[in-house]
Order: C-alpha cells, then sequence, then structure tokens
C-alpha cells in the first residue's frame, strides 16, 4: 500500500508567533495573564490545567475578529487540547476544538492542520448506533449483478485455498493489462472449477505499470489485449464482475484523473459492447495520500456498476519498516489503533453514496506476520477480521460483496491457512453473520438501525457499533429496567426473546460506555402486536 504523508509544523510554528514582540504588541490589553497561564500550563504537563486556562483564553478572545493574533491564540489553544479532551471522553469539546483548528487554521493557511483536523472529526465520530437483522429495508439499487439483500463473500484465487474458496460465493482473479501478459482467458481452467452455478467471478484488471498502463491504454496499442478478455468474459454465465484500474489513487507511477477516466471510460465502453454481462468496478484504495481526494478519479457514472476499494487494517504503514510514523499519520490512514474497518471505508461509502452504487470490498485483510519476523500480530489481526466481518455490512448494508485478500505477497502475510488463530476468526465471524451469504443462490438479511424496525419476531439479534479511539467500550442492554446483558466485545450482540415479551409497550435502554468515560445512551420503545410481531421507536 503507497501512501503519503506530510509533517504538519503548525503548531510549533504558531509557538513562535505568539511569543515575538510585534505579535505581542498587537494583542488586546490585559491578555498576557491568560497567555501566561496557559504556556505555563503547557509547560508543566498538567492537562486539568490546560483545559482550564485554555478556556479561559479562548472565552478572552471570543467574540474578536479574526486577525493574525486572534487566529494564532484560538489556533494554539485548541490544537494543543483537542486531544486532551479526547482522552477525558469529552468528545463534544475535541469536536470544538478541532472546529477551531479548522477555522483558525484556515485563515493562517496551516493547510496540513486543517487537513488533519477535518479527517480527524471523522475518525473520532463514535458512530453509535443499534442495529437488528431484519428481512426488510435493505438498501437496492438495481445494478447489474447486485443481490437485493445481504452480502457474498469469498476471496482471491489461490492454489492452496481453492477448496476453502469453493465455499464461498465469489472468488476473484488478477490479469494484468499489458501485451506480454496473460489474458483472462488463459485462466480459463483454474476459472472453471468455479463454474458450477454457485459462484461469481471478479476480475481484477491491474494497470502493472499503472500511470503508464494508462497511457497505453489511451493510445490504442493495448486494445487486441483488452478486446481477448472481454470476449472470454462474455462466455461466462456466471454473474462477472471487472476491476478496471484499481487502486489508481495510490499508484507509485502517478497519472492525471483525466487521463484515468479516459482509459476506464475506454475499457468500460468496450465492456458495455462486447461483454455486456459483466458489472463494472471502480476501486479505488480506501485512503487516498496527504489531503488527495479519491473522487477526482471517478469516471462516468454510467460506466460504473459498483464502487470498490481495497481495505486494509494493519498495524504499521509498511511491514519491511514497521514503526508508527505518528499518530497524526496512523490516524489518517487509518493504521494501529485507528485500522478499523467502518471508520477507514467512510470514504468510500459515501463516494458511492453520491453516485447511488452498491459497494465491493475488493480485497481485504490485516496482516498478521511480517517479512523480518519478530512482532507477532496475530491477536491485532484477530481483533480487525472479527470487528470487519461482523460491523462492516452492518453499518453499511449497501456493501453487497466483500472479498478476503487470501495472499501471503512477502511483505505483511495475509494467506488465512498459514495462521489458525486468523483462520478460525475468519470462520467463526463468517458462519455469526446471518446476513454473509456463501451462495450467489442463497438468500440472506439484512442490518438495518434498529429505530423503525418492524415485524420482528423470534430472537430478534440486536447489535451495535461504537468505536472510541484507543479505548474499549462495553454496551449494555436493559429491558424494562432488568438488565440483560453486558458486552465488551464487537459486534457486541444480544438476542432480544420475543416470546418472553407480553403484549403492549416495554422500554429497551441501550448504553455504549467507553473506558475514558465517553457515553451515549439510546433508549427505545418496544412493542409487541397482538399478532406476536415486535417493533421498535428511539425515544
Amino acid at each position: 500500500m503507497k501512501r503519503m504523508w506530510q509533517k504538519i509544523l503548525a503548531g510549533g510554528l504558531i509557538c513562535s508567533l505568539l511569543l515575538s514582540s510585534s505579535a505581542l504588541a498587537a494583542h488586546p490589553q490585559g491578555y498576557w495573564s491568560y497567555l501566561t497561564a496557559f504556556q505555563q500550563a503547557q509547560q508543566s504537563g498538567d492537562k486539568n490545567a490546560m483545559i482550564s486556562t485554555g478556556e479561559a483564553l479562548l472565552n478572552y478572545y471570543k467574540g474578536l475578529p479574526m486577525d493574525t493574533d486572534v487566529a494564532g491564540i484560538r489556533y494554539n489553544v485548541n490544537y494543543n487540547n483537542y486531544a486532551i479532551y479526547e482522552g477525558m471522553g469529552k468528545m463534544e469539546k475535541a469536536r470544538e476544538a478541532l472546529q477551531g483548528v479548522i477555522e483558525a487554521g484556515t485563515y493562517l493557511n496551516f493547510t496540513d492542520a486543517v487537513i488533519m483536523a477535518k479527517e480527524r472529526l471523522e475518525k473520532i465520530d463514535a458512530m453509535a448506533e443499534v442495529y437488528t437483522v431484519s428481512n426488510t429495508g435493505a438498501p437496492y439499487y438495481g445494478a447489474k449483478n447486485e443481490p437485493k439483500s445481504g452480502t457474498w463473500i469469498g476471496r482471491c484465487y489461490t492454489e492452496n485455498g481453492e477448496s476453502a474458496a469453493k465455499n464461498e460465493a465469489i472468488v476473484s482473479f488478477y490479469v494484468e493489462l499489458g501485451n506480454s501478459y496473460p489474458s483472462a482467458k488463459d485462466f480459463d481452467w483454474k476459472i472453471q472449477h468455479f463454474m458450477d452455478g454457485n459462484h461469481a467471478l471478479l476480475i481484477n484488471l491491474n494497470f502493472p505499470e499503472e500511470g503508464n498502463t494508462v497511457s497505453q491504454v489511451n493510445s490504442g496499442s493495448l486494445d487486441g489485449k483488452i478486446n481477448e478478455t472481454l470476449s472470454y468474459l462474455s462466455t461466462l454465465t456466471c454473474p462477472v464482475f471487472l476491476r478496471i484500474g484499481g487502486e489508481m489513487n495510490v499508484w507509485t507511477t502517478k497519472t492525471t484523473p483525466d487521463a484515468f477516466k479516459t482509459a476506464y471510460n475506454k475499457i468500460a465502453s468496450m465492456a458495455r459492447s462486447t461483454a455486456p454481462n459483466v458489472a463494472l468496478i471502480f476501486s479505488p484504495s480506501y485512503a487516498s495520500p496527504w489531503g488527495e481526494d479519491m473522487g477526482v478519479y471517478f469516471p462516468d457514472p454510467s460506466l460504473v456498476d459498483w464502487v470498490g476499494a481495497s481495505l486494509y487494517m494493519n498495524k504499521y504503514q509498511y511491514a519491511g519498516n514497521p514503526t508508527s510514523a505518528g499518530d497524526t499519520n496512523d490516524m489518517y490512514f487509518g493504521l494501529n489503533q485507528y485500522a478499523d474497518a467502518v471508520k477507514s471505508m467512510e470514504h468510500v461509502v459515501k463516494l458511492a453514496d453520491q453516485y447511488k452504487k452498491p459497494v465491493i470490498v475488493t480485497e481485504q485483510g490485516s496482516g498478521y506476520a511480517l517479512p523480518s519476523g519478530g512482532e507477532d500480530l496475530s491477536a491485532f489481526a484477530v481483533n480487525r477480521i472479527t470487528e470487519s466481518y461482523g460491523t462492516l455490512n452492518m453499518v453499511y448494508p449497501q456493501i453487497k460483496i466483500m472479498l478476503y485478500f487470501d495472499q501471503n505477497m512477502g511483505s505483511y502475510s495475509y494467506q488465512l491457512s498459514g495462521n489458525s488463530k486468523v483462520q478460525s476468526v475468519y470462520q467463526q465471524a463468517t458462519s455469526a453473520n446471518p446476513t454473509l451469504m456463501t451462495s450467489i443462490n442463497q438468500t440472506a438479511p439484512t442490518f438495518r438501525k434498529l429505530n423503525g424496525a418492524t415485524g420482528l419476531s423470534g430472537q430478534i439479534v440486536l447489535r451495535s457499533y461504537c468505536d472510541v479511539i484507543n479505548q474499549g467500550v462495553t454496551v449494555t442492554y436493559t429491558l424494562d429496567g432488568a438488565q440483560k446483558a453486558s458486552v465488551s466485545a464487537s459486534p457486541f450482540e444480544w438476542k432480544l426473546d420475543s416470546t418472553t415479551l407480553s403484549a403492549g409497550n416495554h422500554t429497551l435502554q441501550v448504553q455504549m460506555k467507553a473506558s475514558n468515560g465517553y457515553t451515549v445512551n439510546k433508549t427505545y420503545q418496544v412493542v409487541k402486536a397482538a399478532d406476536g410481531t415486535v417493533s421498535f421507536t428511539q425515544k
């Protein structure tokens, strides 16, 4: 995974600004005692004092028109204090501080700080919500090969993993686009193993020379090779998907957005003509380089059936250099304690929603082993895989396909058969999620928010999502004043046996509490009708 990062220097620069005589002369009369108290708190490392003196300093400058001095004060206090608020579980105050960083940082042209603060606002949102499993309410876009409800699961093809792949709904193959590379038809002897009516097929049409391949596509020099793959795909009777030029937003050999869109549109147009059975996928990496927008690469929407993403939940940015580049870098790129599948997929899902397309996770994994040995990341990977397969299509039911990257590429290892703990939790997590399908002929329910759910009966599955950075979370379910369950592991599941409810009104309370004290409480009116069905309305 290729990513870029720019170090944020704005915090140190503004401290220098505040101490310069020219800057001090412009501040309002009487500011000095407030500023001195805050600086002394900073020097002592007293977090409570930093909060109290910082708030006093901000109040002193409240209502003043923005200029360099006012912006400097507001920036410095908010930049230094947002993380303290987070650690105390005061998320509203943390959001206010980050908004202050954005406002003052924009005025001061501190571009990197503004980028950081905007992304952190997304990452600190706990997205606390309660969900249930339902036979109604699934998002459906009518896209080519889209299941109406639930999510197909699968993996990329390997000879070692073939037997396991046969027990899943979709398998993927990688085809490098170039005149010296095989086309899809050269993999027919492997693909035919899955042509039994139970499987879908994903072809990842990679651009091996990245931006240079874009130029070759646009020049027409690869037309024959493209048509060779498309002609073969047109003969297949299973649901077929084609990812065109995946991960374009993180290529080393870059291209321009316009050039990529031209190349994508050309291949997609050829596919519409030669292989109209094929569903077309625009699929960036889940994270773009620092400050960049994956949406600039989005091609002609009429030539996109699905929006996809490569999703990796790793501890370190580079397996060959297993060190952290700092909290800001980890936060921005979803690494280490920020490696949460739901948060990492947020940008991709928003892009798909913008164009009303279903979502496919074209590859995902969490590296459990480093090439140099040393640190065992099995426990890290186990947690991430559990969370991903337990919560990703719960929070985003528009994710209709999820494929695992079952490979050891010599950097991180993701190969399931290479680690019994990771393989076991993958099997457990996929089996425990009732909305995941292992055959294209299956039907499955969907996850939906509990609020507004109706017509439920029997064992009603309740799950919760609440992500608080670097904090443990406990979810407590209380029905009519009696505690029923207290769960401290994702996906925080409890099953409500509706047969134990009397007809009429009941009250369900769900408390999500992080170890730093941050708490979200949700209360639902539960109504059991005469026919035995149950509905939920949030109060």
